[in-house]
């Protein structure tokens, strides 16, 4: 089916076009011709309606030589064969819709001027046709660049879903080396306290495999998910190990990545506390500033004595922001007066978003 006829406004704009030709014909004839104004009305606006179904051939030709495909001349020469064509058989017609005005008596100039009109009707019918060829080859042309940009917005979406997919299968794999490690090292000194770790590491992990499986989860439910992993590090470190959180209610139900805190609490632990005798406060607190939301992790550290690590949490945490909000998002690390603060800022997402 011709595309116009599925799409009520091109039909719509398409009658409208071909009438307006139709009205300029028919000055054309009032003025060239010398027929009454009103005669002349009667003659061109049906010429006009009756030119609309025809010119719709010329999508047609447009399609059986798209641009992309076929030279410039061949499209010239055929366009102009099909204008040429269509023209002639449109004022023919027109000749005998004048002759039937004629007999129904409008006063309409005599059979002498037939080849004129002729030529004046051939002459509007191709260059209305090939119009028609120009506007067809516009709207192929809008949507081929249309669906190409569709296609590569689509690729972009998958290749940046498919990174995301990436970038969280990492986590689980990260999370559990560091806590195992932690359940083996405990081990050897407190098997009950060993115990209690892993049960609380198995309701750390049902609850981050349900949330995880989420696009976005209340930023509250995500710092709620770093109290867990922490409160298992504490079984651990016992009173080494002290935990402060504060989340703004403003701050509270924006919808952020799931466990995008979790690589930073693991380095605030694992590079922060872990190494100090007399271990630490971590300190993660959330607010809103008008668009944005941001996060802050804050730990202890020895300078001099502090593990160096592979970098692997803050740079899953970049990318990941990276791929989830582009440049809209940032990842902050500043070390001064012994102590060491990561700063995550996140828009705020409108819901739906």
């Amino acid at each position: 089916m011709h595309p116009i006829l599925g799409d009520r406004l091109r039909l719509r704009l398409h009658l409208l076009a071909w009438s307006l030709a139709g009205a300029l014909l028919a000055l054309l004839v009032h003025v060239l011709m010398g027929a009454a104004p009103a005669d002349a009305a009667v003659f061109g606006v049906p010429m006009g309606l009756l030119a609309a179904p025809i010119s719709l051939s010329a999508w047609y030709v447009c399609r059986a030589m798209p641009l992309a495909k076929t030279g410039a001349l061949r499209i010239g020469i055929t366009a102009a064969g099909a204008a040429i064509v269509t023209a002639s058989l449109w004022a023919g017609a027109g000749r005998l819709w004048w002759q039937a005005l004629r007999r129904a008596g409008l006063s309409l100039p005599d059979d002498t001027s037939m080849t004129e009109l002729f030529t004046l009707l051939a002459g509007v019918g191709a260059i209305g046709y090939l119009l028609a060829v120009t506007v067809h080859y516009v709207f192929q042309a809008s949507e081929h660049s249309a669906v190409a940009e569709r296609r590569v917005l689509e690729s972009q979406v998958s290749q940046r879903d498919a990174e995301l997919r990436a970038l969280r299968a990492q986590v689980d794999p990260h999370f559990l080396f560091n806590s195992l490690n932690s359940v083996v090292g405990l081990m050897a000194v407190d098997v009950p306290q060993a115990r209690a770790m892993c049960l609380r590491l198995a309701e750390f992990l049902r609850d981050s495999l349900t949330l995880g499986a989420e696009v976005r989860i209340p930023l509250a439910r995500e710092v709620t998910l770093a109290e867990q992993y922490l409160s298992v590090e504490r079984v651990r470190f016992g009173s080494r190990l002290r935990v402060e959180t504060a989340v703004e209610p403003a701050a509270a139900d924006v919808r952020v990545p799931p466990l995008i805190l979790q690589p930073l609490v693991e380095n605030a632990v694992r590079h922060g506390v872990a190494t100090l005798l007399e271990g630490g406060d971590i300190r993660v607190r959330a607010s809103r500033l008008g668009p944005v939301v941001v996060v802050e992790v804050g730990n202890p550290y020895d300078p001099d004595g502090r593990a160096r690590g592979t970098g692997f949490g803050m740079d899953i945490v970049r990318r990941r922001l990276a791929a989830t909000f582009g440049d809209r998002a940032a990842l902050t690390a500043v070390a001064a007066d012994g102590a060491y603060r990561v700063t995550v800022t996140m828009p705020v997402e409108e819901s739906g978003a």
